[in-house]
């Protein structure tokens, strides 16, 4: 992107990776709890499943950094107030990190865990790490508290968007609605 473009509004592709993320987070959030419940013979398949999703989830928010880094995306604008700019950009940015701390925790709990994950079935996703049951013990309790943080970071997202949509009147949530 040219320093010189001015970018109005987010693209196609950066509102797909947005709301696609969100539909599988929220999804993700939503069942992720109640795991254990569901019956023995269907476990595997739910695990998989689960991470086969959190795995998405990782590489959804990797490609969607690495989009807007090339395509850029639009200013807040210039009524937004010095604290409500920099509120708004720990939330999002936030947001980045502790989805991808979130999925690549899994990813490194089950790896420790010497359960290697099968991405859908499809193929399986080692990393170098040996089975160690110390390290997948620390990654199950990072990854048992981070879905906590995202939610409260969920609600702040939401919340500062609807005050920009009611509140201020400006046109930050359309933005990424239209």
């Amino acid at each position: 992107m040219s320093p010189n473009n001015v970018i109005t509004k987010y693209s196609p592709l950066s509102k797909t990776f947005h709301w696609l993320i969100f539909i599988i987070v929220t999804l993700m959030l939503s069942g992720s709890f109640f795991l254990d419940d569901v019956p023995e013979n269907y476990q595997g398949t739910a695990y998989m499943l689960h991470k086969s999703f959190g795995l998405t989830v990782l590489f959804l928010m990797l490609a969607r950094m690495f989009w807007i880094m090339y395509s850029g995306k639009p200013a807040l604008p210039a009524t937004v107030s010095r604290w409500d700019k920099i509120l708004s950009r720990i939330v999002q940015y936030s947001l980045y990190l502790f989805l991808i701390a979130q999925a690549t925790s899994g990813w490194v709990m089950s790896v420790a865990a010497d359960k290697v994950p099968s991405f859908f079935g499809l193929y399986k996703l080692p990393l170098p790490i040996q089975p160690n049951k110390i390290l997948a013990s620390f990654m199950d309790n990072t990854h048992k508290v981070i879905p906590w943080i995202l939610i409260g970071l969920i609600v702040l997202h939401t919340a500062g968007a609807l005050k920009h949509h009611f509140i201020d009147k400006d046109n930050v949530l359309k933005s990424m609605l239209n």
